[in-house]
């Protein structure tokens, strides 16, 4: 039975890492949907910035992130999560990086450590986020310097914020 009951949560820890990942996909190809598909309906975000139900924080930020981030990365890691029944709270650690256009001036990069404090729910048999807190660790900011030249011209292949990146096309960003 123990070994029953290890298994179970196992695979209950992979499907929340698994919708943590899709989190960081749906906001780095800019793809609603895929956003709104981590959160319950009745979700709810904190991010200093916006305060309220997750699925309009979703329909506020991809526009946002279209309007004013040229590029945009995020990745997650140092994960913990605690399980208690169809309930769980998780910590992870996220880094991320932007380049803004400032309605005036140059490109500016933007790099940050934030951390997201998470409450996911099992409904249904699918976990997906009720709650994230996101805290700001640090950041800063200075004039971005993206290179396109030297070994750099030679890449053919350049990641695309939306659908047509080749990530869809290998089936790897699938909503549950």
């Amino acid at each position: 039975m123990e070994l029953k009951r290890r298994l179970a949560a196992a695979l209950d820890i992979q499907a929340i890492e698994d919708q943590m990942a899709r989190y960081i996909q749906a906001v780095d190809r800019c793809d609603l949907e895929l956003l709104k598909s981590v959160f319950h309906a009745d979700g709810v975000v904190d991010f200093g910035v916006y305060a309220g139900n997750a699925w309009e924080f979703c329909e506020q930020n991809i526009p946002f992130i279209k309007a004013n981030l040229v590029m945009g990365w995020h990745r997650f890691s140092t994960v913990s999560i605690q399980l208690d029944g169809n309930r769980a709270t998780a910590e992870s650690y996220m880094l991320g990086n932007a380049a803004m256009q400032p309605p005036e001036g140059e490109l500016i990069n933007c790099p940050d450590n934030m951390r997201y404090l998470d409450v996911w729910e099992k409904r249904d048999g699918v976990w997906r986020l009720y709650s994230r807190d996101l805290i700001l660790d640090w950041n800063t900011a200075w004039p971005y310097s993206g290179r396109e030249d030297g070994e750099f011209a030679q890449y053919q292949l350049q990641g695309q914020r939306d659908e047509t990146d080749l990530v869809y096309q290998h089936r790897l960003i699938n909503p549950l």
